[in-house]
């Protein structure tokens, strides 16, 4: 079973809380550089939850990229 945090969905996710194409996110870019704030974070993060992520806000601010995003939910992180 797929993690519900994989690349894919991070991806498009990010993209539609900044409104951008989810081809023009990186994996390794820092997402604050390309506008995400505190609330897209906090909506993000409410989304995942809903998903039955257990993440928090500091852990997504902590290193703010689909890479690191993509492997909160993985068995053993």
């Amino acid at each position: 079973m797929s993690s519900p945090l994989d690349r894919d969905r991070v991806r498009n996710d990010v993209a539609d809380v900044l409104g951008e194409d989810p081809a023009g996110l990186t994996d390794d870019e820092n997402l604050i550089d390309r506008g995400l704030d505190s609330i897209r974070i906090l909506m993000l993060e409410a989304r995942w939850r809903a998903d039955g992520v257990d993440t928090g806000f500091l852990e997504l601010a902590e290193e703010p990229t689909i890479a690191a995003w993509s492997d909160l939910a993985k068995p053993g992180t």
